[in-house]
């Protein structure tokens, strides 16, 4: 087990938000949130290279609130799943255009006094054979060069470089069915954060209870396209080969290598986003485990109107709850 970090006090609870006006001023009404995470979609940071634009038009919505923000509050920006040029973002590829897009995410960062800048570790595709074993080796080894680069640009800004672990089924916020050799275990973190010193991550709990209830042999939905079931069939075998079959089991090995956690509940192979008292997960028993070591929880339930953070706020009185101020 490793050491935990000495702290004062108890991590930030944030809550989601994109960076535009009416979310933003959503998510800082009281009660006031120790931060926010920004997500980024690809469409806050278009245009060409060299095309600012986006910048000032996000610098504005930032300087329309930060008056009323105390000093102490917290941005991480986070990164989307889609690149600039319609593509899936990916690790692999060491696409000039995932670079810019990585280059906006960290000029956001520094413009807003960000501590971390957050990735997500895939490499997708919609063939479910890419989780083989053998492809899943060969893609870690290609995602190392951008990863290289990711966590210079991040330092020489002052900025932790996060990758954050994805599910076994990735939707990719459009209701696809996409599937990537590396991201979704804990082994995979671990190879990335060996190879790439100075790499942290950010572990999605629902995320993380998807990838378990998959190696545990969950089935696929009813009506699920046949990949799902394929790609079940692969994670299936995998957990009965030793892969972590419960959620501790998944986060345990994590514990000293993550800076920040994505909060929900998960069910089943594909319901991820779900509030705090609602599917597969303990989530109290995984946020006290995970208290000592992060510095931000981060609260990402799904909600039905995203101006509107109704689950995310619960999610935030639940986080304020469990974590309590005793031990801090």
């Amino acid at each position: 087990m490793p050491e935990a970090r000495p702290r004062r006090t108890r991590p930030g609870v944030l809550l989601k938000a994109r960076p535009v006006p009416r979310q933003l001023e959503d998510r800082i009404a009281d009660p006031m949130p120790d931060g926010i995470e920004l997500y980024v979609h690809e469409d806050d940071v278009s245009g060409e290279p060299g095309d600012e634009r986006w910048r000032d038009v996000l610098r504005s919505r930032f300087d329309a609130i930060t008056p009323r923000l105390a000093p102490e509050f917290s941005w991480i920006v986070e990164g989307p799943v889609w690149s600039l040029d319609g593509e899936l973002f990916g690790l692999g590829g060491n696409r000039a255009i995932d670079r810019l897009l990585v280059e906006r995410l960290v000029t956001l960062a520094t413009d807003i006094g960000a501590w971390a800048v957050n990735i997500h570790a895939v490499d997708g595709s919609p063939d479910p054979l890419v989780v083989s074993g053998h492809a899943r080796s060969q893609a870690i080894d290609r995602a190392i060069p951008f990863l290289d680069w990711y966590v210079a640009i991040c330092q020489d800004a002052g900025l932790t470089p996060l990758i954050e672990n994805v599910p076994p089924i990735c939707r990719m916020r459009r209701g696809a069915f996409i599937f990537t050799p590396h991201g979704v275990e804990p082994g995979d973190l671990l190879a990335l954060c060996t190879a790439v010193p100075g790499l942290r991550l950010t572990l999605d709990t629902s995320h993380a209870q998807l990838a378990v209830n998959a190696l545990r042999g969950v089935p696929a939905p009813e009506g699920s396209p046949e990949s799902v079931g394929i790609a079940g069939a692969v994670y299936r075998q995998r957990g009965e080969a030793g892969g972590p079959l419960t959620l501790m089991e998944f986060v345990t090995p994590l514990l000293g290598l993550t800076s920040s956690v994505h909060v929900s509940n998960a069910a089943g192979l594909l319901d991820e986003g779900l509030p705090y008292d609602q599917g597969d997960a303990d989530l109290d028993l995984v946020v006290r485990s995970l208290a000592p070591y992060v510095r931000t929880f981060v609260t990402e339930p799904l909600d039905g109107d995203e101006d509107k953070a109704v689950e995310k706020r619960r999610m935030q009185a639940s986080l304020t709850r469990c974590l309590g101020t005793d031990a801090w």
